[in-house]
């Protein structure tokens, strides 16, 4: 006879799961301007959403004669929604063998986030960026390391040159993420808002998304794409839940929406039987786009 679980166990356990993998993996999210919901978006769910960008206010009038001058410019980013979805489940055998749903619910959650931010990074390009390239932010200073290059070349030059941005946030691969880590008990904590001056550092080693280029700011070559710094107005990103029709959602032995603490993003999670084969099938489901929107916003790490 298979072990028994209860359908709530695997809710928890996988709300659990969504918040630990969701918040590490889709953490750089937060650099940027998001419209995220946590409402199901039906009939055409895969349409345009248009997320308004704020460009710069009128200017400041000395000794004005009017006091209802509105030139504030309003412009709109349209995302494309993609339909995201991670689907997995287990098989007759596998159930009797007492293997259970929660012991692939990491993976695939790793997975969704993954297609995530392919989509969420491909607006980061060369022709999208161009004029925001640093190729030389980044590298081996002659006789140096890339340690030394990143903290007093590096850093300053990607501060300074979004010196008028309303924030300032900064994504690192891994690779040079490393050479920013607290060495001593007196060391900048990284986690902390004003670290190296801006205002989030955050890592991200997912870059399939974004395409390196050619261009004669990149000296001619083509480049990898290591990270970038930016302000919220740079890309904006929008999601939100899935449409399941009633006469399929009566069919699902459970459909949850499970919200991410701080990101605000919210994934949908489904668990259906097959009547079948006796598998037991799931998926984790989002609405997700982006689309670039302030190209002078950030600037891109070169290597």
């Amino acid at each position: 006879m298979a072990n028994s679980y209860s359908s709530a166990l695997v809710t928890d356990v996988a709300t659990q799961a969504a918040v630990t993998v969701l918040q590490s993996k889709l953490a750089s999210l937060k650099a940027f301007n998001t419209d995220f919901s946590n409402d199901v978006v039906s009939g055409a769910g895969l349409r345009k959403l248009q997320v308004s960008v704020v460009g710069n206010a009128a200017s400041a009038v000395t000794n004005p004669t009017s006091f209802e001058a509105q030139n504030d410019t309003v412009t709109a980013a349209a995302v494309t929604m993609n339909h995201i979805s991670a689907q997995f489940g287990l098989t007759s055998a596998q159930l009797n063998q007492g293997l259970r749903l929660e012991k692939v619910l990491k993976s695939n959650l790793r997975a969704l986030c993954n297609a995530v931010m392919d989509v969420a990074l491909t607006p980061l390009s060369v022709a999208n960026y161009a004029a925001a390239s640093y190729s030389t932010a980044i590298t081996k200073a002659t006789g140096g390391t890339i340690g030394n290059s990143l903290i007093t070349e590096a850093l300053p030059t990607l501060f300074a040159a979004l010196g008028n941005g309303s924030e300032r946030n900064l994504v690192l691969d891994s690779s040079y993420y490393a050479y920013l880590l607290p060495q001593t008990g007196y060391s900048l904590d990284l986690a902390s808002k004003g670290a190296y001056g801006f205002d989030s550092i955050t890592m991200n080693n997912r870059w399939n998304g974004v395409t390196g280029g050619s261009d004669s700011a990149l000296n001619g070559t083509t480049k990898t794409i290591k990270g970038f710094v930016a302000s919220p107005e740079a890309l904006a990103c929008a999601s939100a839940i899935p449409y399941v029709d009633p006469a399929v959602a009566g069919l699902l032995q459970q459909s949850e929406i499970i919200d991410v603490p701080d990101l605000g993003i919210s994934i949908q999670m489904n668990i259906w039987g097959s009547l079948a084969n006796r598998g037991l099938n799931a998926s984790f489901d989002v609405l997700f786009g982006s689309a670039k929107a302030d190209s002078s916003a950030l600037r891109l790490i070169n290597v």
